[in-house]
């Protein structure tokens, strides 16, 4: 009875000490795993974040021309940043009327463009229109075409209709390119948005307008902003088509004003040219930070079906 008891003692001992072995074991894996894995983060966070940081670092150095990068300006010190190139930009240059142009520009085609797109997109998603798998079908085939292809029917069409360097052929233009992305975009989202919300405001005593504009556009706010975002970035950072309608230097826009100053004759200045995308992309970093909330709600909400 003895010898059976220090038996179950011995063993229990054992299977202690092989759970405690098993669970330091484990223990052990998942350090090293979660080890890994915030060394393989860092590394590809800096894999990230150091072109944005050399092209910051740039734009504070005097770096003339590629030739004279070298490891040491990786890290430069503090006594040799300089804000020369900011001030060359905006002091001698029409910086300012550049950023004007680009936003008249930019922000009259966005919202015309996504205003269009609301009434096609619900239009699409509501309404019983004849048609309307093959025209959605369509303008799907339609936007995986790229934009540079359409450069030169655009000049020809523009140039007989006398509107090159005119904002108008480009904001038709652009419009144009916001109406087809973004009706697709409110469209599944409104899918999304159960019918039920507008019949019971109807019911309660609105019409079918009114029910759109105080039930169902509230509720689509996200995917709304989401469209104005992504149909402003394309024209503010189109050069292709501006390019060849405008050649007129007070009706440059920003991507026309920046090839204009860092295209030198003794090669491009990476200073200028950092300190000017900089500058360039600040507005557009300031409207992804304010609407960040809205960004992540309308892609997810708002993905092709």
């Amino acid at each position: 009875m003895e010898k059976y008891q220090l038996d179950s003692k011995s063993g229990s001992n054992l299977t202690v000490l092989e759970s405690t072995f098993k669970n330091s074991y484990f223990r052990r894996i998942r350090l090293l795993k979660r080890l890994l894995s915030h060394i393989f983060l860092i590394l590809v966070s800096v894999f990230a974040v150091f072109p944005v940081y050399y092209i910051v670092i740039t734009s504070l150095s005097p770096i003339p021309a590629l030739i004279d990068v070298s490891a040491k300006s990786i890290l430069p010190a503090i006594s040799t940043l300089t804000l020369a190139n900011y001030r060359q930009i905006i002091y001698d240059y029409p910086f300012g009327t550049w950023l004007k142009n680009t936003l008249f520009l930019t922000g009259t085609s966005t919202v015309l463009g996504v205003m269009l797109a609301l009434t096609s997109g619900i239009a699409m998603s509501r309404m019983l229109i004849p048609g309307k798998k093959a025209l959605l079908y369509m303008m799907l085939i339609i936007s995986t075409f790229p934009f540079v292809i359409m450069v030169i029917p655009f000049y020809f069409m523009f140039s007989s209709l006398h509107l090159v360097n005119s904002y108008v052929g480009l904001i038709i233009a652009y419009s144009a390119g916001a109406v087809i992305f973004s009706s697709w975009l409110i469209k599944n989202y409104a899918d999304s948005i159960p019918r039920d919300y507008e019949e019971a405001a109807q019911l309660d005593g609105y019409s079918r307008t009114g029910a759109l504009f105080r039930v169902l556009l509230p509720i689509a706010k996200p995917v709304i902003i989401f469209a104005l975002i992504i149909s402003f970035i394309g024209p503010y950072t189109d050069y292709a088509l501006v390019s060849v309608l405008i050649d007129k230097p007070h009706l440059y826009t920003l991507t026309i004003g920046m090839y204009s100053v860092v295209d030198g004759t003794l090669g491009m200045n990476y200073g200028t040219f950092s300190a000017f995308a900089l500058l360039m992309g600040l507005p557009i970093f300031i409207i992804f930070f304010v609407f960040q909330r809205y960004l992540s709600s309308g892609f997810s909400l708002s993905m092709y079906k």
